[in-house]
């Protein structure tokens, strides 16, 4: 079988190369339950005593959730000039591969303490993405190796231009 070499990427901004969803750990679900169990069973009880204490528990529930559906990593995408890290609708971050000085894996402890900034949901595939200026960020893609190919290729195509 005859070996060609894989097509040139096309040039310009915005070409999508690669694109992973997140991991999530049971600890992750787990975690979320309990921050929305505290305010809603809260709420339950306080139906019985007080509603407007129990609306606003309601309230704060809901709050709660927003957050989180907003808040919590979508999709990993690596373009040829940013990596997008795409959450709950209309919100996504874009960190420009040239500000990027290295990613590589990160320690399982970190999901929870860093001092950048925390997107992972697993301690599993942990990535640790270096800035050259701005704070460092911790992510989780599903498939962690291939990610970190993608990428690092990705930041040195872009670092050359």
């Amino acid at each position: 079988m005859k070996r060609t070499a894989p097509p040139r990427m096309p040039e310009g901004p915005g070409y999508l190369t690669y694109e992973d969803a997140p991991r999530y750990d049971r600890l992750q679900f787990v975690m979320l339950a309990l921050i929305i169990a505290s305010t809603l069973v809260p709420a339950i009880v306080l139906l019985f005593f007080e509603l407007e204490g129990a609306a606003a528990m309601f309230g704060l529930t809901l709050l709660d959730a927003l957050i989180f559906h907003l808040v919590f990593p979508r999709r990993y995408q690596v373009f040829n000039t940013k990596l997008r890290i795409v959450m709950g609708w209309p919100l996504h971050w874009d960190i420009k591969l040239s500000s990027i000085k290295e990613a590589r894996p990160a320690p399982g402890i970190s999901t929870w303490i860093y001092s950048g900034v925390r997107l992972a949901t697993s301690s599993a595939t942990a990535v640790e993405i270096v800035r050259n200026r701005g704070m460092g960020v911790i992510i989780s893609p599903s498939d962690r190796q291939m990610f970190l190919e993608q990428l690092n290729r990705a930041v040195r195509l872009a670092q050359q231009a």
